[in-house]
């Protein structure tokens, strides 16, 4: 790989302050998009519109160039863990939200009816489903799982958007699961 052509990157001292971060951003890896790749003291993060999978790739294909080009010492053995944050946005067969819970669903009836008296015709439903750890077990906390109506969209359309803290692929098969887990359970019903 070797070009990254960021449009944006550290041109004065205080850019390389590694306690806010060293930012790169708009820049390309191969055929990816890299959003911002940022480097802290400890860490590096990178954000792009590729899998989890392939983002790995391109960090290490990064690496491997700051090795031979720049000389940097690198070793992938010196990586003691990677963390991951997936974004994506899928179509359901079923509005994943409403038949997720019915007390839930049971309380927004409620809601609907009274403000239905007031501002006529809005119907309240479930509309985000997240699930987090105690933030106080873990000083720099991780994201959570979240499911949500995609913006711009109505909610029969079932669009959805989810952000979790696994690999790409974890990410969507969790989500077919938890499909079909509420198809199961509305059949149930």
């Amino acid at each position: 790989m070797g070009y990254f052509d960021f449009q944006v990157f550290p041109s004065k001292p205080e850019d390389f302050d590694l306690n806010k971060g060293v930012k790169f951003e708009s820049g390309k890896a191969g055929e990816f998009f890299v959003q911002n790749l940022t480097i802290y003291e400890g860490a590096i993060s990178l954000d792009t519109l590729a899998s989890t999978d392939e983002s790995k790739r391109i960090l290490l294909d990064m690496f491997e160039w700051g090795r031979v080009q720049l000389g940097l010492s690198f070793d992938e053995n010196l990586i003691r863990r990677w963390g991951h944050i997936s974004h994506i946005t899928f179509r359901a067969d079923v509005p994943l939200l409403v038949l997720q819970s019915s007390p839930v669903q049971k309380l927004a009836e409620k809601i609907s009816t009274v403000t239905d008296e007031t501002f006529g015709g809005l119907k309240y439903q479930p509309n985000q489903l997240w699930i987090g750890h105690d933030p106080i077990v873990r000083k720099n906390g991780i994201a959570s799982f979240v499911i949500v109506h995609r913006g711009n969209t109505r909610f029969e359309e079932n669009i959805f958007w989810s952000e979790a803290p696994l690999p790409t692929n974890l990410h969507v098969k969790f989500i077919r699961e938890f499909e079909k887990d509420v198809k199961a359970q509305s059949h149930e019903s």
